[in-house]
Order: C-alpha cells, then structure tokens, then sequence
C-alpha cells in the first residue's frame, strides 16, 4: 500500500493498477490487463472526499481486484471470481469499498502504533472461555485466536470456530434464545373437530441433539469481536467462505470504514 495523489480519471486508475500489478508480479505492464468496474468519490479518513477506483485485473492465470484513490491497494487472496460470490452487482462493490477501508485502517494502525498485533493475555482466555461456555445458548467449538488488532482504544479479534446450539434453548430472530419448555401447541386437541393451533414461531426448537451425540450446528469459520462485543455476520456459506479469507479487513471495514453503505 502505498500513499500518493490519486487518480482522476478510469484512464489513470487503469494505469495506476496495471504498474502496480507489473511490479508486485514482476511482469511486463503490457501482459497485464486492467478494467474500471465501479467508481466513486468518497468521504477518506482525512475528512476529505477522494475519488476512489474498483480495478479488475488480469495477469497471465493470476487476476484480481484493486484499489486506488489515496492509497493503491491489490485486495488480499481474492480473485475475480470470489468477489462475484459477494452479492448482487452494487452489494459485492461495495463489500469491496469496505474491505479497502479495512485494508487501509489495518495498516495504519500497524504502522503508527506499537504493539498493535499482541493482545492482554489474561483478556484473551476469558473471552475464550467464554465463547466456549457449553452453559450459553449457543458456543464455540474448534475456537482459537487467528488475528488480534488496536486501533487506538478499540480491540478487535478474529476467531476460528464454529456456532453450536444448545438443545435446551430455542431461538428467533423477534425474541432471541429462549430456554426450552414443552411445546403445548403441538399436541392436537383431543376433540378432533377442535381447529388446530399452530405452533408459535417463538417457540419452534433448535434440532435436537444428533443421534452421534453432537448438537445442532451452524459451520461460519470464523468469529468476530470488537470490545468483547460479537459482531454478527449473516451470509450465504459461499459469501462466508470469500470473507472468512479477509475477515479482519472486513470487521475493520464495516463497523469503522469511512465508506456509507447505500443499498
């Protein structure tokens, strides 16, 4: 990343990319290709608006998408085909927005700060136990720290694991988790003329437990946490598999980034 006067039109973002590219795979700029997908003027980290730049590009069998604006920037691990796993053609661009603020957020924070990267231990194994709690309605198995980052009072954490429910609760998304009680209105009416209640959608259960024993699941691959707080992220498996690559940028992005998501 690095930081300069940016671009002011597609011709120069086009450019802009195609050397950085050139240079960061030690190709000739002519065998790289490069294409304006989405541009924008937005509000930057310096209270400023900058026009900012989405460039697919192309290398051989590598390709890509970058960022240029104030800072260039080649998105980390994500090709072309898994930024079309982000959603429809506005959302995944700016998904993208976002992970750039993301990028750059984590960068400077590494840069200006020290010791951004190493987290309070002690902190750390409650928040651990925590997550691992078999006592809450839902906690983490396979859980382990992947990535730690300040920026300036703020804590964020990426953990590997994944969501498991306890069978003793139940859960909707208008009343949350709620402890399981017998389910009065699924039993029929002993008078079969009687109309039949339909069950309430704040007391349909969770699965129960698993003839293997295991309980109920939902695989996410990873979890995130500013101040101890659980961030949540709602997605298709595909779109999770695609974040779950730049989890920390996407945090970063969403909860801080300079850019406005308008949907």
């Amino acid at each position: 990343m690095n930081t300069k006067s940016g671009p002011v039109s597609a011709a120069e973002a086009r450019d802009e990319i195609r050397n950085y590219i050139a240079a960061e795979y030690e190709k000739p700029a002519a065998e790289v290709q490069t294409k304006v997908v989405f541009n924008m003027d937005l509000p930057w980290v310096d209270g400023a608006v900058q026009p900012c730049y989405l460039v697919e590009w192309f290398a051989g069998l590598a390709n890509g998408v970058a960022v240029t604006g104030p800072y260039t920037y080649n998105l980390p691990e994500l090709n072309v085909g898994d930024t079309r796993q982000l959603g429809g053609l506005n959302e995944w661009r700016q998904q993208l927005l976002n992970l750039y603020a993301g990028c750059e957020m984590a960068t400077a924070a590494r840069l200006t700060q020290p010791l951004t990267d190493f987290s309070d231990p002690t902190r750390t194994r409650l928040i651990l136990e925590n997550l691992q709690d078999r006592r809450a309605p839902r906690f983490v198995i396979n859980c382990s720290v992947r990535e730690f980052l300040r920026v300036g009072t703020d804590e964020y954490y990426v953990f590997n694991g994944d969501w498991v429910h306890n069978p003793h609760y139940s859960y909707s998304a208008t009343f949350g988790f709620k402890p399981r009680q017998e389910n009065t209105t699924l039993v029929l009416p002993e008078d079969e003329s009687t109309i039949r209640i339909a069950p309430h959608k704040f007391l349909t259960p969770v699965p129960e437990v698993g003839a293997d024993g295991a309980y109920p699941g939902e695989p996410s691959g990873f979890i995130m946490m500013k101040n101890g707080r659980i961030v949540e992220y709602m997605a298709a498996p595909a779109t999770r598999a695609v974040l779950d690559k730049v989890a920390m940028y996407y945090l970063l992005g969403q909860e801080n980034g300079p850019f406005a998501i308008k949907r």
